[in-house]
């Protein structure tokens, strides 16, 4: 009986202290383990996507986490993958693509003055205004003051015409047609006016309006290609002497300079990828570099 006892006693074992998770690449590994081999390579992989500062660490730290819960439920998930695969598998689920998305919607002063040389306090306020529309507006530190500007002078005008025709009941229907998107016709047979009377209205608002408006005559915009193609070659150079120790980033201003096709020159799909991304930062160069040139 004793001895019976004894014989089962010694088959039992202890649970272990730390779960084991079995792996393709290191056998029974604790999660701490399987931490510590992953999460570098992981880092060192997402920073060559753009992330940088906190969102590294917080982007392993969630690709981690969400690894474990899996774990939990599915504890043979990694038995058939090797360090590479666990690698990838944890960066699909650490969000840093949506970082990045959020990045990319903004431009950071720091990175503004760093990669420009655009003096950042010069352009802090401008209000809601698109990156064009600081550009082109004529105060280029409060571009939302330029658009105030030209809706007085809009309001303005149209409130001269209404004055000139107050008791002309054909320039005020003719007005209202111009400056609404009421239909013209009907606008007219509610009125019960000639539809000539009304079109020469018309015609003689128009011309008021670009008497009064004179000011605000478009300009055509020249972009970055159409002033190096018309010989502005300094602001190119300036961009090309940025990139000179990088070949692939050269190949890019090339291929933008002179619309090559990119696959024509670049056979490599990973380089064919880096090329393109070096193609939209080139781009933002080349445009920061022509705005600041004198012809501008």
């Amino acid at each position: 009986m004793t001895t019976s006892r004894n014989k089962i006693r010694s088959q039992i074992k202890p649970f272990p202290k730390v779960t084991t998770y079995p792996t393709g690449w290191g056998g029974e590994l604790a999660f701490a383990a399987i931490a510590e081999q992953v999460g570098p390579l992981m880092a060192k992989k997402i920073t060559r996507f753009g992330l940088f500062g906190q969102d590294i660490p917080d982007s392993v730290q969630t690709g981690l986490m969400k690894l474990w819960l899996k774990l939990v439920d599915e504890p043979g998930l990694l038995a058939h993958d090797d360090q590479t695969r666990t690698v990838w598998r944890v960066i699909g689920v650490c969000g840093c693509t949506t970082i990045i998305d959020k990045q990319k919607r903004y431009d950071f002063f720091v990175d503004i003055a760093a990669n420009t040389g655009i003096d950042t306090d010069e352009y802090g306020v401008h209000g809601d205004d698109t990156r064009v529309q600081i550009w082109d507006a004529r105060e280029r530190w409060a571009g939302f003051a330029t658009r105030t500007d030209v809706q007085i002078d809009l309001e303005r005008a149209i409130v001269a015409i209404a004055e000139r025709y107050a008791d002309d009941i054909t320039g005020l229907v003719a007005l209202y047609i111009l400056t609404t998107d009421a239909k013209p016709l009907q606008t007219v047979d509610a009125h019960n006016l000639p539809q000539s009377s009304v079109y020469a209205r018309l015609d003689q608002i128009r011309e008021r309006l670009r008497t009064l408006l004179a000011d605000y005559k478009p300009t055509p915009r020249r972009i970055w290609r159409e002033r190096l193609d018309g010989g502005e070659i300094v602001p190119f150079l300036e961009v090309v002497a940025h990139y000179e120790d990088r070949l692939l980033a050269l190949v890019a201003l090339y291929t933008l300079s002179t619309r090559a096709k990119v696959r024509h020159y670049v056979a490599c799909e990973n380089d064919r990828r880096i090329v393109t991304r070096y193609r939209r930062a080139a781009t933002k160069r080349l445009e920061a570099a022509y705005r600041q040139a004198a012809s501008f």
